[in-house]
């Protein structure tokens, strides 16, 4: 029947499994199976599968030339027909397809490798030995194009995933000079501090501590802790306050809420792990990640 075939070659286009788009729409693979086989889904799930696969019914019919419509209308209107609690899940799950797409990277060679795997995977995590005992690896994928980069942790119980085409200027004009690097990594690296953050971010949304309670809370000393909250406050990571207590004004200090610490602590574990640790790493950037002339205004 041709609606099922029409149905299994507009899934490929999208890079979809059978799986996925049974997901998508309420069935199983079988059932999606059975329809590309020959089958025919029930008429009232048609409107549903149309939407999943960004056409009109017509054209899963095969009756007509699906219009040009720009590509952010389709997918906003794919996002709005998805339950709120399931759009991050589902869009990361779009963003994976991107490692699938050969053309995408520009070399046809990698056409099987890409399509033998469907991503995201289960788990980012897999166990290899390593001088007679097992380790623990952490997997992750990358594109470098000359276009931008591309990277991710494509798997279900790690999902992360980063896309930077590169500004006209480059990634550099945009760096913060090296001293507020410096003097950031230096506050990091005082004894407590990471403790002392991961505390502070897993507690209440705007709670205030003061520096004997979220010493306390972190497990350090309260000494410690005075020295690398000043230090921490200095880059913005923290805010200070003075409370009122009727005698000597107690210290508090809170967190400025910047959603950036999650991503940057999983992107500072990516830079610190081994290169053998990629679960598909492709590149086809020919030139540098940074550009010559920005190197050489810092060493001025």
């Amino acid at each position: 029947m041709e609606l099922g075939k029409n149905i299994a070659a507009l899934r490929k286009e999208r890079g979809m499994t059978q799986e996925q788009l049974g997901q998508a729409v309420g069935v199983s693979a079988q059932a999606v199976s059975k329809w590309e086989k020959g089958g025919a889904p029930d008429t009232e799930m048609l409107p549903s599968i149309a939407d999943r696969l960004g056409v009109t019914i017509d054209t899963l019919y095969g009756r007509a030339d699906e219009p040009t419509e720009d590509m952010r209308v389709t997918l906003l209107r794919w996002l709005a027909a998805i339950p709120v609690e399931k759009r991050m899940d589902e869009l990361f799950r779009v963003l994976c397809q991107l490692f699938q797409l050969p053309n995408y990277v520009g070399n046809e060679a990698l056409s099987d490798l890409f399509g033998a795997t469907q991503w995201p995977v289960k788990t980012c995590y897999s166990v290899e030995l390593s001088g007679g005992r097992e380790e623990q690896t952490w997997l992750r994928s990358a594109l470098l194009l000359d276009a931008g980069l591309q990277l991710g942790v494509t798997a279900e119980d790690c999902p992360m995933y980063l896309l930077m085409p590169e500004p006209g200027g480059g990634y550099e004009a945009n760096f913060a000079d090296n001293e507020s690097y410096r003097a950031l990594f230096a506050a990091l690296a005082l004894p407590g501090a990471l403790e002392l953050l991961r505390a502070l971010y897993a507690a209440r949304k705007h709670t205030f501590f003061s520096v004997e309670a979220i010493a306390k809370a972190a497990g350090v000393d309260a000494g410690a802790a005075k020295t690398a909250l000043e230090a921490m406050l200095t880059c913005h990571l923290l805010a200070k306050h003075s409370v009122e207590t009727g005698e000597t004004p107690l210290e508090a200090y809170e967190l400025h809420q910047n959603v950036s610490f999650v991503p940057f602590m999983l992107f500072a574990r990516w830079l610190c792990t081994s290169y053998d640790s990629y679960f598909g790493y492709w590149e086809t950037r020919e030139k540098p990640i940074l550009r010559q002339e920005a190197a050489e205004h810092e060493n001025d």
